[in-house]
Parts: structure tokens; C-alpha cells; sequence
């Protein structure tokens, strides 16, 4: 139940590593949702005899993303009232598969990102990546050495993520993706 009535809703988190993404999830979630987030096909499934160990892979990225989505098309499919999908989403292209299945079985779709301090302070620098540069790959260097402890990406890729960031994205700046 959301606000007294009956409906299905599928939020997309957004966010860079770091940043609050799963913690935000986790409160949305409460006791009800389901969270599916593509970090766990490296605990889980790439090398399941090392489930404590993030095995990330670039390599088998393509296979991460596919198998998150199938999980939680799977949710919605059995009408799971609240799913979340935990992933960076970057771009208006990385959720649309999710929000096309959404759609297809009638859920409502919320765009969410982080609430921490420090993803606000980011936010606020991505809205001119150009201007704020050196802030951020300051900020992504500090990234990389908070993520070390869980999925240690490194400060160049948080910079590549930072670069596609797309601000301020809607669900329909997702949708308009699928005819880019």
C-alpha cells in the first residue's frame, strides 16, 4: 500500500559508487520492496564459490545486467508491489529495459538517487561537469578509497561514470532513449 492505495511501483536508484544508492534503497524497501541490484551477480553467481568476494569482471558485464534484469522482470511479472533497482544508471539507457517491463505490467515509475551529504554535494558539481572538473575528480578519487572496502572501483571509472551523467533524468528522458 502506498498513501492508502493499492499500486505496484518500480523505483530506479541512480547514483555513483559510494554514494548511498544501496542505504537509500534499503529505506525505501522497508519490509515490503525487493532490491535488485546488478553488484550482486559478483557475489552471487560469477564466482559463487567466493560469495564474500566481489568478482567483478567487465568481461561478463553484459551477463551482470541481463541477469538483474530477468530477477526483477520475474518480480514484476508475480506483481511484487515494490521493486527497486539498485544500479548506477548513469544514462537515460542503462534502466530502460526495466521501465519498458514496468510499463508492460502497469507499474508506476520513480526515479530516486541518494539523500547523503556527500551525494547532494556531488549532484550539485555534476550539474557543470565542465566548471567543477577538478572538484570531481577530486570527489572521485575520495570515492575509490570508500568503495575500497566493497567493490573498489577505481577513481577512472568513477570519472567515465561522472562524464555520462545525465542530470536531472525523468522517466520520460528514458523512455525518449530507446529512439537514440
Amino acid at each position: 500500500m502506498f498513501g492508502g492505495v493499492h499500486m505496484k511501483k518500480l523505483v530506479i536508484m541512480r547514483g555513483l559508487p559510494w554514494c548511498g544508492k544501496s542505504t537509500r534503497a534499503k529505506e525505501i524497501a522497508g519490509d515490503e520492496g525487493l532490491i535488485f541490484s546488478t553488484d550482486e551477480y559478483w557475489y552471487k553467481v560469477h564466482k559463487p564459490e567466493k560469495p564474500d568476494v566481489y568478482s567483478f569482471n567487465p568481461r561478463f558485464l553484459e551477463d551482470a545486467h541481463n541477469w538483474n534484469r530477468l530477477r526483477a522482470e520475474r518480480a514484476m511479472w508475480n506483481e511484487s508491489p515494490l521493486v527497486i533497482i539498485d544500479n548506477t544508471n548513469t544514462t537515460p539507457k542503462e534502466p530502460l529495459p526495466y521501465v519498458i517491463a514496468g510499463i508492460a505490467v502497469d507499474y508506476e515509475i520513480v526515479i530516486e538517487e541518494p539523500t547523503c551529504p556527500r551525494w547532494l554535494e556531488i549532484r550539485k558539481l555534476l550539474l557543470d561537469k565542465k566548471a567543477n572538473k577538478q572538484e570531481l575528480k577530486d570527489w572521485a578519487y575520495k570515492l575509490e578509497e570508500g568503495s575500497a572496502e566493497n567493490h573498489n572501483v577505481p577513481a577512472f571509472a568513477i570519472e567515465r561514470m561522472m562524464r555520462r551523467w545525465h542530470n536531472n533524468m525523468t522517466v520520460q528522458d528514458i523512455l525518449d532513449s530507446e529512439t537514440k
